[in-house]
């Protein structure tokens, strides 16, 4: 009688355990909305708007590899910034920004939330163009280096469904930009931005 009573406890014990390994989801895709402030000094570090989509691969409850993609915009100006002597004039201007990124992610999870935190890296560009046409001024930045720090939670509304209230992110974008940069003595270097999404969270 020991004997079975032994072996269904650590039959129980190795269920339970396999259910735990196992009781968290192997991918998740997001969908958010992001508000984003860029910190570009002449253009008085805008709030701009936009999207993101994120894709993520567990190894285990607590591990993941994420990878995603966001896009913001805004409008700037007209603007007047005096410099050197000189009076530099800037148009109204549409102000994009993007960047894709991949990296670790740390989740702790528990049935009515998950909070996580992250460490990306990648790519980011800007784009500034002068929507009104009265310069026909059309710039882009090549693609370079970009890093996102943060985290958020998601609250779970079931099984392989759940809203992301909050993820907060400082970005850093590395930026071959010259013109209102240099304009406003600056130079070329790394804009520094704080990113604000919420959306959904589908699991598999």
């Amino acid at each position: 009688m020991k004997k079975i009573l032994v072996f269904a406890t650590l039959l129980l014990l190795t269920s339970l355990s396999a259910y735990a390994q196992d009781d968290f989801p192997k991918f998740e895709l997001s969908g958010m909305a992001a508000m984003q402030v860029f910190d570009i000094d002449v253009l008085d570090n805008e709030t701009m708007w936009g999207y993101g989509v994120g894709a993520q691969y567990n190894l285990n409850q607590y591990f993941g590899i994420v990878g995603e993609w966001a896009a913001t915009h805004g409008e700037s100006g007209p603007y007047s910034l005096a410099q050197g002597g000189q009076i530099y004039y800037i148009p109204k201007l549409d102000t994009r920004v993007q960047t894709l990124l991949f990296g670790p992610r740390v989740s702790y999870r528990a049935k009515p939330v998950t909070v996580f935190g992250h460490v990306l890296l990648g790519a980011g560009t800007t784009k500034l163009d002068d929507d009104i046409g009265e310069f026909n001024y059309n710039s882009y930045t090549a693609w370079q280096f970009a890093m996102a720090i943060g985290g958020g939670v998601d609250i779970n509304l079931g099984k392989n469904f759940a809203i992301r209230p909050a993820q907060l992110d400082y970005v850093v974008i590395d930026s071959d930009y010259q013109d209102l940069e240099s304009a406003a003595g600056a130079g070329p270097g790394m804009f520094h931005n704080l990113r604000y999404q919420l959306g959904a969270v589908f699991k598999f």
